[in-house]
């Protein structure tokens, strides 16, 4: 990864922290897309004590201005990206509503990412070899894409909000691979679902959720190695035809059912241009 310039959203903690450490100790020089600038900042410094480099991108990728202002300075001071990788996520135990006028959860982990993919493509188009890692969740085969509920106004549930941004995750790699032959995009399960996403999550439902989890995916305590999935597809050579793909961990498996719709996946596309107001390639 010498010379090579990647962006990891959420990289403050967890698996996007620990994934930014190891693409800096690989040689990359690593972007800090991070909400708090504090923290990104202690971050940035642990990386340059442990010999790599970083800087801090300050963005929310539950705010659509937030994310445009994001990918404008990435574009004032980056000719290319090489590797973008949308880590970012939450869950919520009760429904919210951003600025922008959507449901929390749809916005932080789906929405903000697909636009900030958009901005970034030209950046991406002048890499040599560039790729999109979409950070999903084996959660997305319990999750539902209901076009005339699609962000949960009726019957929201955290983890059911959440298993639906991850599903919309799978489908938008794969229609990212259709429009943007050039660019590998590939979706993953991690499996370091021991995180602090659910924090906001009370304490027993927190539990039935890790436990779901661990029976679809399997749970791996730590979010370094979840980590190192995320840097292996971020790098290795052998990946560059995989565009469009699905891994469990280290195996490419196949996604669900609806994670296979490609009809879906270019209907999604299109309202996610409506609702972010952008336009992506076609």
């Amino acid at each position: 990864m010498d010379g090579r310039t990647v962006l990891v959203t959420g990289s403050t903690s967890g698996i996007g922290l620990e994934t930014a450490r190891y693409l800096a100790g690989m040689g990359a020089r690593v972007v800090l897309g991070v909400r708090d600038r504090t923290r990104g900042e202690e971050v940035a410094v642990r990386i340059a004590r442990e010999g790599g480099v970083a800087e801090v991108l300050p963005i929310d990728l539950s705010s659509f201005a937030s994310v445009r202002e994001a990918a404008a300075r990435f574009g004032a001071a980056h000719a290319s990206l090489d590797v973008l990788v949308n880590n970012a996520g939450t869950a919520v135990p009760k429904r919210r509503v951003t600025a922008d006028g959507h449901e929390v959860t749809w916005e932080t982990n789906f929405l903000g990412h697909f636009l900030l993919t958009c901005l970034l493509l030209p950046a991406l188009k002048r890499a040599a070899k560039p790729r999109v890692i979409s950070v999903s969740s084996e959660a997305h085969r319990t999750g539902q894409i209901v076009w005339d509920n699609l962000e949960l106004e009726r019957g929201f549930g955290g983890f059911r909000a959440y298993a639906n941004t991850k599903l919309a995750q799978v489908l938008f790699t794969r229609e990212l691979a259709r429009r943007e032959p050039e660019i590998t995009a590939i979706a993953l399960h991690p499996g370091a679902l021991a995180t602090n996403i659910w924090r906001n999550v009370r304490q027993p439902l927190r539990g039935f959720i890790l436990v779901s989890l661990w029976l679809v995916g399997g749970l791996v305590p730590s979010a370094a190695r979840g980590a190192k999935v995320v840097a292996w597809l971020a790098s290795d050579p052998s990946l560059e035809g995989a565009s469009g793909r699905y891994f469990k961990r280290f195996r490419e498996t196949e996604p669900s059912a609806a994670g296979r719709n490609d009809r879906d996946a270019a209907r999604l596309w299109a309202l996610s241009e409506t609702q972010t107001g952008t336009r992506g390639p076609s």
